[in-house]
């Protein structure tokens, strides 16, 4: 994916020129053209105060412009190009030292909720999920009702393994807005890793109830089902997900595998064969997964995986 390039500044235009003949100037007129006086205007520095916000500004418009959203969902895969990412640090960079002029000289900076929620996302997909926390940690003493700052913290304990404490963040943020579709999810998501299938599938059906094509509940729900061995349902469910996207390598291959265990031999190699062609690390694991036994001997699944 490209993202859109960062805000460039235009050249001017180039100014028209009319010549004037030197005998239709007036004398006096043309003692002035003769003698241009210089004129340098020159502009007062930005105070720091005003440079902290407008660099705030434009990082929150970046932010989103590159698809960074305020509330983060579990197992999201967000890259950022490298340009952009290093346009951001640097101005990051710039306003650490803003603000520590500013603090010295005893002024007050107030960062705006939305600024601290996306710097924070971008320190945690730029690999920094400890800033990341510190920053939900001062957002949340600012503000303990803040759900995104919640659940944000709620995604990077999942993703860290610390699975207890991520569904008490996700319940906290559940307790302010009890129906959002995301929390719901990486609760779901949350629930499933801790092996919670049955109580995953609850959050999962609470969150298709609020948006019945939410992608991420539709995958783990999915999931889920195959985990407590209802394949029939399981496969059901990764059918709606590649008809809402029929790129999806993910459940392209579950249903492979799916298919291969009732004996689907057709189904399960022509799944197997659009999920490796979109994405070919999946033939690494079809290698290995015991769900495809059965069609090891096809011609094609051996074509597969060469």
């Amino acid at each position: 994916m490209r993202f859109p390039s960062l805000n460039k500044v235009k050249p001017p235009e180039k100014e028209s020129v009319v010549e004037t003949k030197q005998e239709d100037v007036p004398q006096e007129e043309q003692r002035l053209v003769e003698e241009p006086q210089s004129v340098e205007t020159v502009l007062p520095p930005k105070d720091e105060s005003v440079r902290f916000e407008e660099n705030s500004r434009y990082i929150v418009k970046t932010l989103t412009s590159l698809g960074l959203p305020l509330v983060l969902r579990s197992e999201q895969s967000i890259v950022l190009e490298e340009e952009p990412k290093q346009d951001i640090e640097t101005i990051l960079d710039e306003n650490e030292k803003l603000k520590d002029l500013l603090q010295k000289s005893g002024k007050q900076v107030v960062e705006e909720e939305e600024h601290l929620l996306k710097v924070a996302n971008f320190y945690h997909i730029t690999g920094n999920s400890q800033k990341a926390v510190d920053m939900y940690d001062n957002i949340l003493k600012r503000n303990p009702n803040k759900m995104a700052a919640l659940n944000n913290k709620g995604v990077i304990l999942d993703s860290d393994g610390q699975y207890d404490n991520a569904l008490q963040y996700f319940n906290e943020a559940l307790n302010k807005v009890p129906e959002n579709v995301h929390v719901l999810s990486n609760k779901g998501i949350t629930l499933y890793k801790s092996e919670k299938y049955q109580q995953a599938l609850e959050c999962f059906d609470a969150a298709l109830k609020i948006d019945a094509n939410y992608i991420n509940a539709l995958t783990f729900k999915a999931h889920s089902l195959y985990r407590l061995g209802k394949n029939a349902e399981a496969l059901e469910w990764y059918n709606k997900v590649i008809r809402l996207d029929n790129n999806n390598a993910e459940a392209l291959y579950n249903k492979a595998c799916l298919c291969s265990l009732k004996g689907d031999e057709y189904g399960a190699v022509t799944s197997l064969e659009k999920a490796t062609r979109l994405d070919p690390s999946w033939k690494e694991a079809a290698v290995q997964d015991k769900d495809l036994d059965r069609i090891r001997a096809n011609p094609r699944f051996r074509n597969i995986i060469k």
